[in-house]
């Protein structure tokens, strides 16, 4: 494993998939850590919906929580399905509501999400046709919505402000420094200064980092908690959230790709023609109250293909088996999102192998398969039936299934819909340069992009409603 991370540059679950294919099995197991039971693997879309939808044999899995326990140890995320956890679900079920997703949420993604679009329209001119690394940008804006829409109206804590100000105040002399060089290396933006808060929960965020594939978490956690530095990130964070609670209090007291991309834009000027004709922006009603489909199938291919979470596990509760093999109480079984039947081909297993209830749905007509064809390209047509987007029309995997899948979903896609309607309604994506190309990605929390660079041509709104 360790020679197949380094030499092919590659992933844990990069690994594991290229062990299944050489073996040729749907399941196998992996010895992860010393004095531990093994790993399994699971790499069938039938069989994992199974376990996560009907499996009364399983339960959320403790892997998560040694991942995430040293930050929040009594997070709903990584409890097991009993009476804590529903007691914590019932405190914040009302945030995946529509009422405050559409009313709470999307207004401050979309304030957000719009001085994205200012960075990004002041960099593209500067940039004048060339690269420039977008990731952190994303990942700030989504920082900055969440931590707004948390704390309300009054938050004035941003990653993205300080850095659309550190590129505005670029002079001639410093843009032409930025422009020199090939035409195909990528720009290098400055950034702005992070206030102590913010830097505060990169800080405690990016501990994941350490923990994640350490055999002895729990160690190590207490280790990297009694850092200096992040005691001290601990503490801002605690004082900060203290604060912000008794205002809460007092408030409350006192009454208070080309073809595709041209797709997708021609979909959104097809439904938006009041803003085209205007020459505007879309407001947060526009976006979230009209039905899309095109929109709707895309954003789901991005996940599909993605593989953002790349696994979802639970862990067996009593004996129990999996594809003819016995599985032994308290086994954690780890199903691979972007495996085999997902992004590429399934492997052929005996029917009778599979459980009675995933045998069942295939008899019911109810088993969901891509086209083994093109199952590896992205392809958002694959989610359009009838000409309506259909979720069911497929295996997807992105946020798990059943009673624990991600309690977070909704919130995705509204931010997600915000976003890539706002980027492809203000810029045309071009192809970055092949040195920018690379579509590897690295291990952390989750799966991250090794590049993420984009290449944009502005388009001018009054023009284009002309």
């Amino acid at each position: 494993m360790t020679s197949h991370i380094k030499n092919a540059d590659g992933t844990f679950i990069t690994y594991i998939m290229k062990s299944m294919k050489t073996l040729n099995a749907p399941l196998i197991q992996v010895f992860i850590r010393p004095l531990s039971s093994p790993l399994l693997i699971l790499a069938d879309f039938r069989e994992a919906k199974d376990i996560l939808i009907h499996g009364k044999d399983f339960d959320r899995s403790p892997s998560l929580g040694d991942l995430v326990k040293g930050l929040t140890p009594d997070h709903h995320i990584h409890l097991q399905t009993n009476a804590a956890w529903k007691t914590q679900r019932r405190l914040v079920q009302d945030l995946m509501t529509p009422s405050f997703l559409h009313n709470v949420a999307a207004p401050v993604i979309h304030q957000h999400a719009m001085l994205m679009i200012e960075l990004w329209r002041a960099k593209s001119r500067i940039a004048d046709g060339r690269s420039w690394a977008g990731n952190d940008d994303i990942n700030h804006i989504a920082l900055d919505a969440v931590m707004a829409f948390t704390f309300g109206e009054d938050f004035r804590h941003s990653m993205t402000r300080p850095n659309l100000d550190a590129v505005r105040r670029l002079d001639c002399r410093a843009i032409d420094k930025l422009r020199r060089g090939d035409r195909d290396e990528a720009v290098e933006f400055p950034e702005g200064e992070i206030d102590e808060l913010i830097q505060a929960t990169l800080d405690l965020t990016e501990t994941v980092g350490e923990v994640q594939g350490n055999p002895l978490p729990a160690l190590t956690w207490a280790y990297v908690n009694r850092k200096p530095k992040i005691k001290r990130a601990t503490k801002i964070k605690e004082d900060y959230i203290m604060k912000e609670l008794r205002g809460a209090v007092k408030r409350l007291n006192g009454g208070e790709k080309e073809a595709r991309k041209s797709t997708l834009r021609a979909a959104l000027q097809d439904t938006f023609v009041a803003a085209k004709s205007e020459g505007r922006n879309l407001s947060i009603q526009e976006i979230i109250g009209k039905h899309i489909p095109y929109l709707d199938a895309a954003i789901e291919e991005v996940l599909r293909c993605a593989g953002t979470a790349p696994v979802v596990d639970r862990q067996a509760l009593v004996d129990t088996e999996i594809l003819g093999h016995r599985v032994p109480k308290g086994t954690i079984v780890t199903c691979l999102v972007t495996g085999p039947s997902m992004m590429t081909p399934g492997f052929a297993i005996d029917e009778g192998l599979r459980s009675p209830t995933s045998q069942a749905a295939k008899k019911n007509g109810r088993d969901r398969a891509w086209d083994p064809e093109d199952m590896t390209l992205f392809k958002p047509e694959c989610w359009i039936v009838g000409g309506e987007f259909d979720a069911t029309a497929g295996p997807q995997l992105a946020f798990g299934l059943g009673t624990r899948g991600c309690y977070g979903k909704r919130l995705v896609y509204v931010e997600m819909r915000i976003l890539l309607t706002q980027i492809v309604w203000n810029f045309e994506l071009l192809p970055c340069p092949t040195a920018l190309l690379n579509h590897k990605s690295i291990l952390i929390t989750t799966n991250e992009p090794r590049q993420c660079y984009v290449r944009l041509r502005e388009i001018r709104l009054k023009e284009a409603g002309d």
